[in-house]
């Protein structure tokens, strides 16, 4: 077996780390995805993984982790939070990530829930925000994980192809 395919099968098993990545908060899901596309090409010298294709894919892979923390956001406010709500989501999601696994979860839920609370919401409005604020971070898990799965897709093409 040449060094080019074991090349392959170690990136493609990073890859799949990464994939557990978008569901296990502790792993950098899409950069671990992007950096073994981007190591498998220096080794194989820019055949398959072409510096054009590699660019789309972090791209890609910048996007998706920007709208992530717009998503914890955009949940918050589309169940009836306010600013502090949303604000209160993207920090609690941080925070939470200090108290993995289930940081995950309160984190973004307890940090609007909080915020609308501090801004003078009544405890309905910020129980309902807490709970946008946890369904924009499920939401960014999903787009996560179908980001990812495309990203790893592409490259078996890519290569194999």
């Amino acid at each position: 077996m040449g060094f080019q395919w074991i090349a392959f099968f170690i990136a493609l098993a990073v890859m799949l780390v990464g994939i557990a990545g978008t569901l296990i908060p502790a792993l950098p899901g899409l950069p671990l995805i992007f950096l073994a596309m981007l190591v498998y090409g220096v080794v194989e010298g820019f055949q398959a993984m072409t510096p054009g294709f590699l660019i789309v894919a972090l791209a890609v892979v910048v996007a998706t982790q920007v709208a992530e923390h717009y998503a914890r956001a955009w949940g918050a406010r589309r169940f009836g939070s306010g600013r502090a709500g949303a604000w209160g989501a993207v920090i609690g999601s941080l925070v939470g990530l200090f108290f993995m696994p289930l940081g995950l979860v309160l984190g973004p839920f307890l940090g609007a829930a909080l915020f609308e609370l501090a801004a003078g919401r009544s405890g309905r409005e910020a129980l309902r925000a807490g709970v946008g604020g946890l369904v924009g971070v499920l939401g960014s898990v999903v787009v996560n994980l179908v980001v990812a799965l495309g990203l790893t897709g592409a490259f078996v093409f890519k290569v194999l192809v």
